[in-house]
């Protein structure tokens, strides 16, 4: 993992803050929500508001946003998000929203039960915000970086996307979350980071993840450096990095053979 820092500073890389590490029920972190680059935020689960706060980025400096699923622990806090960098930052540029089929019905029924119809029209006509289903397969630039959806198996009544994202010389990947589906395998094989959950390490876990499993993609991607998340218990994993809430990594350009 020479190419992966733990550190606030550096040149000719990328950083990622993790902001919550844990899974949807666990005791030991956050809800999914991670913030790459200082601008592209992947998934809104987390008490973001708050997070950013505490770690000193203003939520004018997030421009975009990337959705991986409408499960709640990914997304139920994105109206919050959206009505505080409103009343705070009225004259930020419109926030972007990228996220799967339905993500622009249910943002509007979750603010309006959130916040109140009166209120919740307010953030919209004030914040402006852009918002768009995307389907799988689909690519564009958010900010500074290039953005696609890759289609993984999670859930049977939910389009559910990963995220290959390439910025500053760096391939980064995001596996949102998953079943050991030919989505996930495709993503690892493709990037030189791969942000992957690994909600259980002892045993297999339904529509996740688990360990075994994580160390199977470990294998058949060798180049790929792997960082663990959407955790419910921590254990050490050889040849891979646990996210933590606050970790704050420098990821380096990687040269593939």
């Amino acid at each position: 993992m020479s190419d992966l820092e733990a550190s606030e500073s550096g040149e000719n890389s990328l950083e990622l803050a993790i902001l919550g590490s844990g899974s949807a029920f666990s005791a030991i972190g956050h809800n999914a929500s991670y913030l790459l680059g200082g601008e592209l935020l992947l998934d809104c689960g987390a008490p973001v508001t708050r997070l950013l706060g505490e770690r000193n980025r203003p939520l004018d400096q997030v421009r975009s946003i990337a959705i991986s699923h409408l499960h709640s622990d990914h997304f139920f806090h994105l109206p919050q998000l959206l009505s505080a960098r409103t009343v705070r930052y009225p004259e930020a540029e419109p926030l972007r929203i990228i996220g799967p089929p339905g993500t622009t019905k249910a943002l509007d029924a979750l603010g309006r039960l959130a916040q109140g119809n009166h209120f919740w029209e307010y953030v919209r006509e004030l914040g402006r915000p852009v918002v768009e289903d995307w389907v799988a397969g689909q690519s564009g630039n958010l900010g500074q970086f290039q953005v696609e959806a890759v289609a993984v198996e999670h859930s049977t009544v939910l389009s559910c996307f990963a995220f290959r994202v390439s910025g500053r010389g760096v391939v980064f990947g995001y596996s949102g979350d998953t079943t050991l589906c030919p989505g996930i395998r495709q993503l690892a094989a493709s990037v030189d980071y791969l942000l992957c959950e690994c909600t259980s390490m002892t045993e297999p876990a339904p529509i996740h993840l688990w360990r075994g499993e994580v160390e199977e993609l470990m294998q058949a991607s060798p180049a790929t450096r792997f960082i663990l998340t959407h955790l419910i218990g921590r254990a050490p994993v050889k040849g891979a990095l646990l996210a933590s809430d606050g970790l704050v990594l420098r990821l380096r350009p990687v040269a593939r053979g």
